[in-house]
């Protein structure tokens, strides 16, 4: 199985940022035994397609800190860090 699960977002204006856009891409999953096939590849071009025919020029997405190999992919995709997330468990 291979599936994106995507969302447009509309943010609106605040005193921290403009009013803005975006594709936020949830999940992409492949299931285990098809990596390394190019479906991922296939399934951000869909993700990329969908944000241009919506006028969005921002695609938005998170994954596990450890989970490695979406980390490659994302870098691969020209994906860049602008944030990171923390916690602390008491």
């Amino acid at each position: 199985m291979v599936f994106a699960w995507i969302e447009i977002k509309n943010y609106p204006e605040s005193a921290f940022k403009n009013e803005y856009k975006s594709v936020y891409v949830h999940q992409l999953s492949i299931v285990e035994g098809q990596t390394h096939k190019g479906y991922g590849k296939k399934l951000m071009n869909e993700v990329y397609d969908i944000a241009k025919k919506n006028d969005i020029d921002l695609i938005e997405l998170d994954y596990w800190f450890e989970n490695m190999a979406a980390k490659e992919f994302y870098k691969k995709q020209n994906f860049k860090k602008y944030r990171e997330f923390a916690f602390r468990q008491l």
